[in-house]
């Protein structure tokens, strides 16, 4: 399907985003690569189409994504920064992920310490935790939506509106415990332990709505172990 950006670009938007490329499209949305001018920062904008305004359920889809992306803010999730609406229709800006995207790192053949990628899962363990306790929906992992960066990880907002499902967190922990083992370093300290861990977390026996927390614990332990021997870096 063929489509294309709602405005000509360069443009200014809301007084203060100026638009300056198209990243990302969907048959209601467009992201868009932008400067806020008050902030001097670079961001992205997500832009609900003009055509998608006169659908009220895809208006109220849109403002429950954006809600929820506001609820699910912090930690290694990108920060959402702005619901507003200006030319006709909504626009969500949010902050503009730097760094190496995982999947990228992965065609190339990097590959990280044990500690990274153990604290990167739990991280992941927390946000399904919150996500199950307050009960937003989240898109499938997907390596492409974490970025590597000088500080750490940073994870492109996942929440999405409407009821979540009681499989979500299983499905996005299997996933991203497979995913990541292609990222660990076997030479790398307590790369056994972790790589143990991540397998029975792909295939795990008996999952329960308990397992994240279960896991998360376990990776606590490594961490802690990892920690006292090698200290943090």
């Amino acid at each position: 399907m063929q489509t294309m950006s709602t405005f000509s670009l360069p443009a200014l938007v809301g007084g203060q985003y100026v638009f300056t490329a198209v990243l990302r499209e969907t048959a209601d949305t467009v992201l868009y690569a932008a400067t806020q001018k008050n902030m001097r920062r670079e961001v992205v904008v997500e832009t609900l189409r003009p055509h998608a305004m006169t659908d009220p359920l895809k208006e109220q889809a849109f403002l429950e994504k954006a809600r929820a992306q506001a609820r699910m803010s912090g930690g290694i999730i990108a920060s959402s920064l702005e619901l507003f609406f200006a030319v006709g229709t909504w626009h969500l800006a949010k902050e503009r992920v730097e760094g190496t995207p995982l999947d990228e790192m992965v065609a190339n053949g990097h590959l990280l310490p044990a500690a990274d990628i153990c604290e990167l899962m739990q991280a992941l363990c927390h946000i399904c935790i919150s996500m199950d306790m307050e009960g937003i929906e989240g898109e499938p992992f997907r390596l492409q939506n974490l970025y590597y960066t000088a500080p750490g990880f940073r994870l492109r907002n996942p929440a999405l509106g409407g009821e979540r499902s009681r499989t979500t967190s299983r499905r996005v922990l299997t996933a991203a415990a497979a995913d990541l083992l292609e990222l660990v370093d076997l030479c790398s300290p307590y790369a056994s332990e972790l790589c143990d861990v991540l397998h029975r977390m792909h295939y795990p026996a008996n999952w329960t709505p308990l397992s994240p927390i279960h896991y998360d614990e376990e990776l606590v332990r490594l961490l802690l172990c990892y920690y006292q021997q090698h200290g943090r870096s």
